[in-house]
């Protein structure tokens, strides 16, 4: 019964996202995904199971999964993204992620597959692979391996529980003063760190390193963690070590394969970050990055 549909977005997934504009002024929000490309049912089995450990999240009204469609709770637009966080008063907000995220890693989910060794480090190696060697069309060989290494062993030592994988301000919407949690279809087993990765160094926001270390230390609170905030920045960091080589790989990818360049403007707060977070004793790689790739970098990016 719709009246009018409006294009919310397109994932770099594949997934489109509609609204659906009902006859008494209601909406829903329909997601299609093309079958070829995926299936929406692991997101279907997640959603009751959140559903049921009272994990804000949108509920879905109803699903066919033949033709790729799901039907779900419109949760409004204010996503996490849309808040200025340079408002002190906003950093609240931080606060209610941060005590939602305990809850999402230790929700009772069976059957989730786990993150290993040899898929973490294959999507470091696609900074490698499309990033470097394609996109920039330059080369570091031993230097980002040794860095690779570095972080699987710093991942395997960490705690490993319920990983949502994107937990960034983008997947977060705020509504009728709660946090609700979008685009869980990749809920995992994973290393803490990498959420926590995703909410605190994101692609369009950098924080101080005091404001990050004063939200761990509740995050450590929540979870009843015996850890300082210093050790849990240094999951924080390896994480986040990853998922800035996994995810410059992939918006690579993503243009160098469709030729979509929407994600495109956001390599280079990706790469700083990166950068940023490689420690000191890690001169080589973090130089060479430094010197070598960000110009190559801009220089890309003007040619576009």
């Amino acid at each position: 019964d719709a009246t009018e549909i409006e294009a919310l977005k397109l994932e770099a997934s594949g997934r489109e996202y509609y609204r659906l504009h009902l006859n008494n002024k209601e909406s829903l929000v329909l997601c299609y995904l093309d079958p070829a490309l995926g299936s929406h049912k692991k997101f279907v089995r997640l959603s009751e199971f959140l559903q049921r450990e009272n994990i804000p999240s949108p509920k879905i009204i109803s699903h066919d999964l033949e033709i790729g469609v799901t039907v779900q709770q419109d949760l409004g637009d204010e996503a996490l993204i849309d808040i200025d966080m340079s408002k002190e008063a906003s950093l609240d907000v931080l606060d209610d992620a941060i005590s939602i995220l305990p809850k999402l890693q230790q929700a009772m989910i069976p059957q989730l597959s786990s993150l290993d060794s040899s898929l973490l480090s294959n999507q470091m190696d696609m900074m490698k692979d499309f990033f470097l060697d394609r996109f920039l069309k330059i080369s570091l060989e031993s230097e980002l391996d040794d860095l690779r290494d570095e972080a699987l062993e710093k991942l395997e030592d960490q705690p490993w529980m319920n990983c949502h994988f994107d937990f960034e301000r983008r997947n977060l919407h705020a509504i009728n003063n709660d946090i609700c949690v979008i685009d869980f279809q990749d809920l995992c087993h994973g290393p803490i760190g990498i959420d926590l990765a995703g909410i605190f160094i994101d692609h369009y926001k950098t924080y101080p390193k005091e404001i990050i270390l004063k939200q761990l230390k509740r995050y450590n609170e929540f979870m009843k963690l015996d850890v300082h905030a210093l050790d849990t920045f240094e999951w924080l960091r390896w994480g986040a070590i990853q998922r800035g080589m996994r995810i410059l790989g992939t918006l690579s990818k993503l243009y160098i394969e469709t030729k979509r360049s929407f994600r495109l403007k956001d390599l280079s707060q990706i790469l700083d970050n990166f950068i940023n977070l490689i420690p000191e004793e890690n001169h080589t790689c973090k130089a060479l990055l430094i010197e070598k790739v960000s110009p190559a970098l801009r220089k890309r990016m003007n040619e576009l």
